[in-house]
């Protein structure tokens, strides 16, 4: 009989970028939107404190991820909504 293996299998590189992508739009949409920071101190945040990334990373993560964020801008997405979404990180 063969057993499950004790850690579930590291989903592919491609998953783990999207998913990473779409979190860091939804915290580009929260240090913008909800906590009304300035776009350059908003990269700066991202980049050297949350995903540490260089900003171009991010900026090319939020072109790529246009309709997700318009979908946030047009559900007024709140921190609760965002929390319930990706619970890993602080929505206060």
């Amino acid at each position: 009989s063969s057993f499950p293996p004790a850690v579930p299998p590291t989903p592919p590189r491609r998953d783990r970028l999207e998913k990473r992508n779409r979190i860091m739009t939804a915290r580009y949409y929260y240090w913008t939107e909800i906590k009304r920071r300035r776009f350059d101190d908003v990269l700066r945040i991202l980049s050297d404190n949350e995903f540490f990334v260089e900003e171009r990373t991010i900026s090319n993560t939020l072109v790529e991820q246009d309709d997700f964020y318009n979908e946030l801008l047009r559900s007024k997405a709140s921190a609760r909504k965002l929390k319930a979404m990706f619970p890993g990180f602080d929505w206060n």
